[in-house]
C-alpha cells in the first residue's frame, strides 16, 4: 500500500478474506487506499473503483507514469513549508498532483496534513520500496472512477462461455462507514446512502460482502433483506470502540479458494 489512511482495512484484512467465496473476478465499488485489495491474494480479473479523483489520479500514474513518479519522489523536499503550501494549494498536472496526494497521505500526522509525522523509519524510503509492489498489483486491473451506483452496471458481464460472468464475480464493498464521517464531500443524506447502497448490492445478482460498524440503522437493513452478519471484531480509536462487522448475502462457512 502506497496510501495511508484511518480506517483502512491492512490490519484486518486477514480476517475478512477467511469469509471471502471462491472467485475470479473481483469488484471494489469503494477501493480507497486498497487496503483489501493490497493484502489478498490477486486474481485474475480486478475492477476497483473510487469516486474520489485525488484516488483516481494517484492509482492511473501509478500504472501509466511509474517511473517519473519515483523519479518526482527521490527528489522531492519533506518539510514543513510544503505541507502548508500543499495543505492550501492544490495541483493541476496529473503526476505533481499524485505527489502532492502521497505528501499528506505518507508525511503528516493521521494524513491530515496539519503537522508533519516523524517516525523512526525512513517515510520516504518506505513509500519508495512500495511503488514497484503497487504497480504490479495495479498494472491489469480495470479502474473507474465514477459513482457507486453506476459500478456494476458499467461491466459487462456475459454467459456461462464468457471470459467476464456473474458466477465468477464477488464484490467487496468498503464504503465510509455510516456513523463516522459521511459518504461523500456534501453529506447530504447519508440514510438514502446506505439504502441506496445496500439496494446496489442486493440487485446486482453477484456475491457480495460489506463491512461496515454495527450500528442499528445497518443491522436493520440488512435484517430486513436476509443477509448474514459475521462478527470480525472490536476496533477501537482514541474516542469510542465498535464492533466491526461483515454482511454477506451467502453462507459464511464457505471457504475461501481462489483461481489466480
Amino acid at each position: 500500500m502506497i496510501l495511508r489512511r484511518n480506517g483502512n482495512k491492512q490490519g484486518i484484512a486477514h480476517l475478512i478474506y477467511t469469509h471471502f467465496p471462491e472467485h475470479k473476478i473481483y469488484i471494489e465499488p469503494f477501493f480507497g487506499a486498497g487496503g483489501m485489495y493490497f493484502n489478498k491474494p490477486k486474481v485474475k480479473y480486478n475492477f476497483l473503483n473510487d469516486l474520489d479523483s485525488d484516488v483516481f489520479n494517484l492509482f492511473m500514474v501509478v500504472k501509466n507514469r511509474k517511473d517519473d513518479l519515483i523519479n518526482y519522489i527521490e527528489k522531492l523536499p519533506v518539510h514543513q513549508d510544503l505541507m502548508k503550501y500543499w495543505k492550501k494549494n492544490k495541483e493541476t498536472d496529473e503526476l505533481w498532483r499524485a505527489v502532492r496526494f502521497l505528501f499528506l497521505s505518507n508525511f503528516t500526522y493521521l494524513s491530515k496534513g496539519y503537522n508533519l509525522k516523524f517516525t523512526a523509519d525512513n517515510s520516504k524510503s518506505v513509500l519508495l520500496n512500495r511503488i514497484e509492489p503497487t504497480f504490479e498489483y495495479i498494472k491489469d486491473a480495470r479502474f473507474m472512477n465514477v459513482d457507486f451506483r453506476k459500478v456494476i452496471n458499467m461491466i459487462s458481464f456475459g454467459d456461462e462461455s464468457a471470459l467476464c460472468k456473474k458466477t465468477d464475480s464477488f464484490v467487496y464493498s468498503d464504503p465510509p462507514y455510516y456513523e463516522t464521517e459521511g459518504w461523500y464531500t456534501n453529506n447530504s443524506n447519508k440514510e438514502k446512502d446506505v439504502i441506496d447502497h445496500f439496494d446496489m448490492l442486493c440487485n446486482s445478482g453477484l456475491r457480495f460482502a460489506m463491512s461496515e460498524f454495527n450500528s442499528p440503522f445497518i443491522l436493520e437493513n440488512a435484517s430486513q433483506r436476509g443477509l448474514n452478519i459475521i462478527t470480525i471484531g472490536e476496533r477501537r480509536n482514541l474516542k469510542n470502540r465498535r464492533t466491526e462487522i461483515l454482511i454477506t448475502n451467502y453462507e459464511k462457512e464457505r471457504q475461501t479458494k481462489l483461481f489466480i
